[in-house]
């Protein structure tokens, strides 16, 4: 999928996390709420009981003594008010904080009290200049200007948009005192009741942030075993006989490492049982072809004789090709680091004191680890297939940090492009510039091959788009 990391690492640590945000940010979502919840039963059940107390007192005084009182308690966030009116026609409010706090109410100031509850998001206006609250004032308030344009970079303070949130703006209650008369109370929350609470979300946070970095370290201690597995399995390429796994660690991680050990031990077993079957097939052929050409040279026929030993001879170069071909990926020869510069140089002397034109572009900047005669063997390969079928052999060589590609080009016919593969399987050759009368038995290419890849390399081959055909010899570094 596009976006997800490509290790595996990185798509665990990207689940993990991912899940952890979703889950705190829905711990949070509830914790607020419950929250918001409490808040409302105690600021709610103080505020009714407040109300309550209130209204029984004024209950108790006239006229003249309750506008005392009711100056005297007007204050923020508690603002009272006996002038308003009452409200004979109330929206219908069901929502959970309304009711619950109409039950409050109900609790405090009996079943026989009258009572008019509104919760709304408009917070109380700032009382005027006067000494008297405008709440107070017998005429009646101007009716207020439009409201401009919302401009959403004057947005109000951080509260006052929770208190929207919450909805927990302004509490508007009317009550009928004994003999009628209405009073108003409007209960502003206070900033800090109804600010975020700034130290759960930082405990959220921490926590989020702990279970991060703890999820973090395990995820890569599980899957740093695979790391050292799939490198033992690169290096296996290259050395058959690199050391063995550890074999610790949980059990999966123990028994993979052992099975990994367990198929190196069977490589090595079958390289080695190839080995010596090599030796014995080298020797058992070499021996009848070798009494053979001594019975030839008894004839006393020439032209017969002749013949008998370019059969022999060409018997002993198949042999020989098809023993190099099964050799070709196998290690017993050590790894040691070679000057691939000087090896080019010797095979570009050798070509030239056979009358061959091989050119040498670029260097290697650092010896190449190898096998040096396996490796030997797949470059004279290479650059013998170019003189033989190309006339010349341009040999380019470019070297970076991570590996040495080798470029062997020749000036010959080139192949079709449908020949580009089929040419590196055994014993196949193109029937017309590439046929018998060359030479060649067609598996100088398979063993330069199996030489490349048993290094960890690759060989390819393109025709070049100025003619003739190109070999590409890539070599981890």
């Amino acid at each position: 999928m596009r976006g997800l990391p490509q290790s595996l690492f990185g798509r665990l640590l990207l689940f993990l996390t991912g899940g952890l945000i979703v889950a705190q940010l829905l711990s949070a979502a509830i914790l607020l709420q419950d929250r918001e919840q409490a808040l409302y039963h105690a600021i709610g059940g103080h505020v009714a009981q407040r109300i309550a107390a209130i209204v029984d007192l004024l209950d108790t005084l006239d006229e003249g003594e309750r506008r005392r009182l009711v100056t005297a308690l007007d204050l923020p966030p508690t603002r009272i008010s006996l002038d308003l009116p009452w409200e004979t026609a109330v929206e219908p409010d069901e929502r959970y904080h309304t009711t619950l706090f109409r039950v409050l109410l109900r609790r405090q100031l009996g079943p026989s009290r009258p009572f008019q509850l509104e919760i709304n998001d408009d917070p109380p206006p700032p009382p005027p200049p006067a000494e008297r609250p405008r709440w107070l004032a017998l005429d009646p308030p101007p009716a207020p200007p439009p409201a401009p344009p919302r401009d959403w970079t004057d947005r109000p303070p951080r509260w006052r948009r929770h208190a929207m949130m919450l909805g927990l703006r302004n509490f508007v209650v009317q009550v009928r005192l004994s003999d009628g008369a209405a009073v108003t109370f409007q209960q502003m929350l206070p900033e800090e009741v109804i600010a975020w609470p700034v130290r759960l979300l930082l405990i959220l946070l921490v926590l989020l942030v702990s279970v991060a970095v703890l999820a973090a370290l395990a995820v890569r201690a599980l899957t740093r075993p695979l790391a050292v597995l799939a490198d033992a399995a690169g290096e296996l390429g290259r050395d058959i006989r690199r050391p063995p796994l550890d074999e610790n660690g949980p059990l999966e991680v123990r028994r993979a490492a052992r099975a990994f050990n367990t198929m190196q031990e069977r490589l090595i077993r079958y390289i080695e049982d190839r080995n010596r079957i090599l030796a014995a097939l080298s020797h058992d052929l070499k021996t009848p072809i070798t009494r053979l050409r001594l019975r030839a040279e008894l004839l006393d026929d020439a032209p017969p004789r002749e013949k008998f030993l370019a059969d022999l001879d060409e018997m002993a170069q198949m042999a020989q090709a098809s023993l190099d071909f099964l050799r070709g990926g196998e290690d017993s020869e050590p790894i040691a680091p070679v000057d691939f510069n000087a090896l080019l140089e010797s095979l570009r002397d050798d070509a030239e004191d056979t009358g061959h034109a091989v050119s040498l572009v670029g260097t290697a900047h650092q010896p190449l680890r190898c096998r040096p005669l396996a490796l030997k063997r797949c470059l004279t390969n290479l650059v013998d297939n170019a003189l033989n079928y190309g006339q010349r052999a341009e040999i380019a060589v470019t070297d970076t940090p991570a590996r040495l590609t080798l470029l062997v080009r020749d000036h010959g016919p080139g192949i079709p492009a449908a020949e580009l593969e089929r040419v590196f399987e055994p014993f196949y050759r193109l029937e017309h510039s590439r046929s018998r009368d060359t030479g060649g038995t067609g598996l100088g290419l398979s063993i330069a091959r199996n030489i490349a890849r048993a290094h960890g390399g690759e060989l390819k081959l393109r025709n070049h788009p100025q003619g003739g055909l190109e070999a590409v010899l890539e070599l981890p570094r």
